[in-house]
C-alpha cells in the first residue's frame, strides 16, 4: 500500500518533536509531510501527494474535530484516509519526551493497521427489506405518543402503551403491554396482552360501576390498572363482551423504538431503547435510516468446522450463546449464526477457544499485529490500554481539558467485548509493563471481568504480580477522575522481569487456545517458574480428564471429541490437557461411565507439552494363539450379557463363554471344530 502520512503541529501547540517522529517513520511509507494547520490553509499538501504520487491512503495525524475536510479532499482520488489524535492523546497531556515515543508508537500502529487492511476479508452486505411497519412502545409521560406522530409522517407507525389521554387518529393505538417478541429487523412479531378491546368498547361506563375495587378508570379510553383481582363482575356487565383478561395479539412490524430506562429484553439490530423524550427523538433517527431497503454489513467470518457445539444427539460447547443481540441459537447439535442480527461486538469471537467466528474487519491477527507494534516503542514503562470506539471522545475530553496523566498507549476495538485473556497475555510477551482494559457502555462486564481475570491468574501463576486493571466509568465519566485512576496505577506498577526478554515465535494466526497454550510455554521460559496454581471448580473452559477401570477401550469418547484431545493408541487412551474447553461430550458418550470430566484450571498441565495416559487396559490373551485381542474390562463385560441371556441358536451360553475366549481369527476355526464334532457325534 502506498501511504502518505501528514502531521500537523496544530500551529505548535502540541509538545512533540515532529523532526523525531518524522524521522522514525519516513522508510516506512511513501512520504511524510509536517504542516502547521493542515485544516486551514495546508490542504494543497496533501492534494499535490495523492495526485502526483498516486497514494492508496493517506494518514492524518493531528486532531480529529474537522476529518470531514480530509474526506471531502481525497474521495475523488479514491484514496482511503486513516486518522489518528496526536493532539488530544499526546501533545495536550505528555511531557515531550513521553509525547514523542508515543506518538511515534501510535503512528507506527496505525501504519501497520492500515498496510494490513488491504489483506483483510472485504467488506459485504446483505440486502434486507425491512419495510415501513414501526412498534413506538411507550408510556404518554415518557413522550410516546409525540414521537409516534412525528414518525407517523414517513412510517405506518403503531403505539402500545398502558393509558393515553387524548386520542388521535395516528398512530395507530394498542392499549396493552408487550409480553413477548419474536424475530428480526423486517420481520418482528410482538405479542401484547390486553384486558379491553378498544375496537369493541361503546364507552358505556358499565365496567366502572360494576368494578368493587374501583380500578377501572377513563380518560381517552378505558383501561385496567393495577389492583384488579379478576373477579369478572366487570366482564359480566359489558354488552359488547370487549372485556376479556390476558386477551394477547401479535403485531407484525419492522422495527420498535421502546421509550423506557427500565426494558430489560435485549435490543438487537431493529429494536432501539430509549431512556427518555430526548433520547427518543435520537434513536427515531435510526428507525427512519433503516426504512425500506437496507443494506446491513455482515460482520463475521464463520469456521464451522472448528465448533465443538455438538454431534448426533449429543450437546457440546455454548461458550458463544451469551450473545448480547441474540444472534447466536443452537439448533439441535449446531450453533447458528445471524448476520441480520449480528452487530459486531466481537464477543463471541472472544469467548470462542477455537476461534470459529472472526470478526471480518478486525480479526484476532490483526490485533496481535498492533499490540506489537504499540509495544515496540521506548516508553518507560509500557502500559497498553484496550478500549472500543464508544471511549474516544472521552479520552478527546480529557485531551482537550490539558489533564495530564501517564503515557499510556491506546489501542481502539469495535468495542471492549472482542478483547481476551490471550490478547492481554499477548501484550505482556511482548513486553507490557501494564494492561487496563477500559470497557465501554455497550460491554458486558461478566465476560470483560472473566478475561481479566483470567490474565491476572496467570501472571500470578508464573510470579508477575498485579499488573491488568479493568475501568468501567461509562456512565458518570470525569476527566479528573479517569486520569486519576490511571496515575494510580501506573505508579505502583514495576517494570516487568520478562519486558526485555527476546519475543517468542507465537504464530497469532492460530486458533485462541493454540495461541495461549504458546503463551503458557513462553512465560514458563522468560520467568524460570514452574507453575503450580490451581483452581477447582473453575468457571473457565478447561478440564480434567479421569477414565476408570470400567473402560472398554470402546473409542466412542474419542471419536466425539471435538478438539482431538483424546487419542487411541494401541490399548492406551491418552488426553491432552491443555486444549481440552470442556464440553463433556466424551462423558456423555461413554456407554460405561467409565470418563468423569473435572472443570479445573491447573498451570502446571498448561505449560506440559504432549499427552498423559488415562488408561491402559490388562488384555485377554487368545485361547488358542496367545496373541492380546480385547480388553479385560470388555471381556467382563460381554461374558456378562451372555450370563444373562438365554440358550439359542447352535451353542449353548457355556460355549458361547468359551468360544469369547478366542482371537477374532481363531474364534470362527473353534466353532467349525465344534460343529463338525456335532454333526459326528449325532451319525
Amino acid at each position: 500500500m502506498k501511504l502518505g502520512v501528514f502531521l500537523c503541529t496544530c500551529n505548535s501547540t502540541m509538545d512533540i518533536d515532529f523532526k523525531n517522529v518524522k524521522k522514525s517513520i519516513k522508510k516506512e511509507v511513501e512520504v511524510v509531510e509536517t504542516v502547521d494547520q493542515l485544516c486551514q490553509r495546508d490542504l494543497d499538501y496533501v492534494i499535490d501527494d495523492v495526485r502526483r504520487l498516486e497514494l492508496d491512503g493517506i494518514l492524518i495525524a493531528a486532531c480529529t474535530e474537522k476529518n470531514r475536510i480530509f474526506d471531502r479532499v481525497t474521495s475523488g482520488f479514491g484514496c482511503d484516509t486513516f486518522f489518528l489524535n496526536l493532539r488530544e492523546h499526546c501533545g495536550w497531556v505528555h511531557g515531550r519526551k513521553e509525547a514523542t515515543e508515543k506518538a511515534k508508537s501510535m503512528i507506527k500502529a496505525a501504519i501497520s493497521h492500515a498496510e494490513l487492511s488491504e489483506s483483510l476479508l472485504r467488506p459485504e452486505k446483505l440486502d434486507l427489506d425491512v419495510g415501513y411497519d414501526v412498534l413506538v412502545i411507550g408510556d404518554e409521560d415518557e413522550g410516546a405518543v409525540e414521537v409516534a406522530k412525528i414518525l407517523s409522517k414517513l412510517a405506518n407507525v403503531h403505539l402500545l402503551t398502558k393509558n393515553i389521554r387524548e386520542w388521535c387518529d395516528e398512530p395507530e393505538i394498542h392499549i396493552g403491554s408487550p409480553i413477548g417478541i419474536q424475530g428480526e429487523i423486517g420481520d418482528f412479531d410482538v405479542e401484547i396482552e390486553r384486558d379491553i378491546d378498544i375496537e369493541k368498547c361503546i364507552s358505556c361506563g358499565l365496567c366502572v360501576d360494576a368494578c368493587p375495587k374501583n380500578v377501572i378508570r377513563y380518560d381517552a379510553v378505558y383501561t385496567i390498572g393495577e389492583g384488579c383481582d379478576e373477579c369478572g363482575d366487570c366482564i359480566e356487565v359489558c354488552p359488547t363482551g370487549a372485556i376479556e383478561f390476558h386477551n394477547r395479539e401479535v403485531l407484525h412490524v419492522g422495527q420498535i423504538l421502546v421509550i423506557d430506562k427500565d426494558w430489560q429484553w435485549p435490543t438487537y439490530f431493529g429494536i432501539y431503547k430509549a431512556d427518555d423524550y430526548e433520547d427518543a427523538l435520537r434513536k427515531a433517527h435510526d428507525v427512519v435510516s433503516n426504512l425500506g431497503e437496507i443494506g446491513k454489513e455482515k460482520y463475521l467470518a464463520l469456521d464451522l468446522t472448528r465448533c465443538a457445539s455438538g454431534r448426533g444427539e449429543l450437546v457440546g460447547c455454548e461458550l458463544c450463546l451469551p450473545c448480547p443481540y441474540e444472534a447466536i441459537e443452537r439448533e439441535g447439535s449446531k450453533m447458528v449464526f445471524s448476520d441480520v442480527r449480528c452487530q459486531g461486538c466481537g464477543l463471541c469471537a472472544s469467548l470462542c477457544p477455537v476461534s470459529v467466528p472472526q470478526l471480518r474487519e478486525y480479526p484476532h491477527q490483526l490485533l496481535y499485529s498492533q499490540i506489537g507494534t504499540l509495544l515496540a516503542g521506548d516508553l518507560h514503562p509500557k502500559v497498553i490500554v484496550f478500549t472500543g470506539q464508544e471511549n474516544v471522545e472521552k479520552l478527546n475530553a480529557v485531551g482537550r481539558k490539558k489533564i495530564q496523566y501517564p503515557a499510556v498507549l491506546p489501542l481502539f476495538v469495535p468495542c471492549a467485548d472482542m478483547v481476551s485473556e490471550a490478547h492481554i497475555l499477548s501484550a505482556f510477551e511482548r513486553g507490557a509493563d501494564g494492561v487496563i482494559l477500559w470497557s465501554c457502555e455497550n460491554s458486558h462486564r461478566e465476560q470483560i471481568e472473566s478475561a481479566v481475570s483470567f490474565a491476572q491468574k496467570t501472571l500470578s501463576a508464573f510470579g508477575l504480580g498485579e499488573r491488568v486493571l479493568l475501568m468501567d466509568n461509562a456512565h458518570q465519566f470525569d476527566a479528573a477522575d479517569f486520569a486519576n485512576e490511571i496515575s494510580d496505577f501506573v505508579d505502583k506498577l514495576k517494570l516487568s522481569p520478562i519486558r526485555k526478554k527476546k519475543r517468542g515465535t507465537i504464530d497469532f494466526t492460530k486458533p485462541k487456545r493454540d495461541i495461549l497454550l504458546e503463551l503458557m510455554q513462553t512465560f514458563r521460559m522468560k520467568t524460570g517458574v514452574q507453575p503450580t496454581l490451581i483452581e477447582e471448580n473453575t468457571q473457565f473452559p478447561f478440564a480434567d480428564v479421569a477414565i476408570n477401570s470400567k473402560c472398554t477401550l470402546c473409542n466412542a469418547c474419542v471419536t466425539m471429541c471435538p478438539t482431538n484431545v483424546l487419542s487411541k493408541d494401541d490399548n492406551n487412551i491418552n488426553f491432552v490437557y491443555g486444549s481440552c474447553i470442556a464440553c463433556g461430550m466424551c462423558e456423555q458418550a461413554c456407554p460405561e461411565e467409565a470418563v468423569d470430566l473435572k472443570r479445573v484450571l491447573d498451570f502446571s498441565q498448561l505449560v506440559e507439552e504432549g499427552s498423559k495416559k488415562l488408561v491402559e487396559a490388562e488384555l485377554v490373551a487368545c485361547a488358542k494363539c496367545g496373541k492380546l485381542f480385547m480388553p479385560k474390562s470388555a471381556f467382563e463385560r460381554m461374558a456378562q450379557i451372555l450370563k444373562e441371556g438365554k440358550d439359542e441358536g447352535e451353542f449353548n451360553i457355556e460355549e458361547r463363554l468359551e468360544l469369547l475366549r478366542y482371537c477374532e481369527k481363531c474364534r470362527p476355526v473353534k466353532a467349525v471344530e465344534w460343529s463338525l464334532e456335532k454333526l459326528e457325534s449325532e451319525k
